[in-house]
């Protein structure tokens, strides 16, 4: 059977684009420290809102490179990969889909949901082949 370099490109590119989305997540951390000393964050709240931050920023970090070592299982046609890198789109795609449908002004859930869309698209087509 051939390696399935569509899924594994997809999944590379999922985990980059995370990686990237991470990564911008962290660096605008400055920002929200910014906004808790100028008030626009109630001092209350601040000190939570900003872990709640870093902690986002370093698992969204996590669920890339869990897919950074998906990939090449999936590119085996490894079932127990596809499992985990199904429920990773469905994650990003339900989260991007259902927030931006609450909040349609945000631009970064579309983003979300296209990631997770990325992913799940070719882990589905492909999904029979999966079967060790």
């Amino acid at each position: 059977m051939k390696p399935n370099i569509i899924v594994y490109r997809c999944s590379l590119v999922t985990a980059i684009l995370l990686i990237i989305a991470a990564a911008l997540r962290g660096f605008s951390t400055n920002n929200l420290i910014i906004a808790a000393s100028t008030g626009d964050i109630s001092k209350h709240y601040a000190t939570s809102v900003l872990i709640d931050w870093i902690l986002s920023s370093m698992l969204l970090f996590m669920v890339a490179v869990w897919l950074l070592f998906l990939a090449g299982e999936l590119k085996k046609y490894k079932s127990k990969a596809w499992m985990q890198a199904f429920l990773i789109g469905l994650a990003l795609t339900l989260f991007g889909a259902a927030l931006w449908y609450r909040y349609p002004d945000s631009i970064h859930l579309p983003v979300f949901l296209a990631n997770g869309l990325i992913l799940l698209i070719p882990l589905i087509i492909y999904g029979r082949k999966f079967k060790e």
